[in-house]
C-alpha cells in the first residue's frame, strides 16, 4: 500500500469540521505511506461550508474538496467520494469526533502484514468501553448478526464507519443506497467477493448523542433491515 484514499462526507458539522480537517491534516500514516483526503460537503445547510473552505485553506496538505448542490444522504456522498478516489485502498472517516482517526493505522497494519484485504474497525472488541446506549448496542448487534447469517461472513459490527477497503474493489461495486442504508449494502457486496480475506480490529468509541448530532434513527434502523436481506439475498455484486 502507497496511498490511503480518505473520504469524509459532511452534512451539518459546523462544531467538529474543523477539528476533524486538522486531525486527519496532520495523520501520519503507517510506513509512510501517503494520504488523500476527499472531503464531500453534502449541501451543508449550517456553517459549515464556510469553515470548511478555511480549515481546508489552513491545512499544510492539498485537500480535494467537493461541494454537492443538493442533499444526496451520507451514502450518496461517499459515492461521490469513492469515484475521486485514487488510493491504493479507501477508508471512510465521519466528520465528527465519535472515532479516534489515529486508530486507522491500526487497519492498515493488518493489510501490511498479509493478514487481510478488507479490516473492519469494531467498536465492540475493545474492553471496558463505553459505547452507546442499550437500545443502539442491541440494535447493532441484531443487525449484526443478521448481515452474518444472510451473508455468510463473520464480524462483530457492519455498521462501523471503518471499513478499509481495496480502492479497485470499492470502485468496482454498484452501490445505490443514498443514506445510512450504504453500511449493510456495501458489506453485503463484498462479502460476494469470495476470494477476499477479512478480518476486525478493536477501536475507540465515544457516541455523540441526539443533541450533539446525531443523525441516525430507528427508521434507519428498519432500512438497514430491508437493505441487509435485499442485498444480501441478491446475487448482484
Amino acid at each position: 500500500m502507497q496511498k490511503l484514499s480518505i473520504i469524509i462526507p459532511v452534512f451539518n458539522e459546523a462544531d467538529t469540521i474543523a477539528e476533524v480537517i486538522q486531525i486527519m491534516s496532520d495523520l501520519e500514516l503507517v510506513n509512510g505511506i501517503d494520504k488523500e483526503i476527499i472531503l464531500i460537503n453534502d449541501a451543508s445547510t449550517d456553517t459549515s461550508k464556510g469553515i470548511i473552505e478555511q480549515a481546508i485553506g489552513a491545512s499544510h496538505i492539498p485537500i480535494k474538496h467537493i461541494n454537492h448542490e443538493l442533499n444526496t444522504g451520507k451514502g450518496g456522498a461517499i459515492h461521490t467520494g469513492i469515484k475521486e478516489a485514487s488510493g491504493d485502498y479507501t477508508i471512510i472517516q465521519d466528520a465528527d469526533l465519535e472515532l479516534n482517526p489515529q486508530e486507522i493505522n491500526d487497519l492498515i497494519q493488518v493489510v501490511l502484514d498479509g493478514k487481510a484485504d478488507i479490516v473492519y474497525g469494531s467498536r465492540f472488541l475493545k474492553k471496558n468501553q463505553k459505547g452507546g446506549s442499550f437500545l443502539s448496542n442491541m440494535a447493532n448487534g441484531f443487525l449484526t448478526r443478521l448481515s452474518n447469517v444472510t451473508f455468510g461472513i463473520k464480524i462483530s459490527d457492519m455498521e462501523t464507519c471503518y471499513k478499509l477497503v481495496p480502492t479497485d474493489v470499492f470502485q468496482s461495486l454498484k452501490l445505490v443506497e443514498k443514506r445510512f442504508g450504504f453500511e449493510p449494502e456495501i458489506t453485503a457486496k463484498l462479502a460476494k467477493h469470495k476470494h477476499l480475506k477479512w478480518a476486525e480490529v478493536p477501536i475507540t468509541y465515544n457516541p455523540r448523542t441526539e443533541e450533539q448530532g446525531k443523525k441516525i434513527g430507528w427508521k434507519d434502523g428498519f432500512r438497514a433491515i430491508w437493505c441487509i436481506l435485499k442485498y444480501g439475498l441478491s446475487k448482484k455484486k
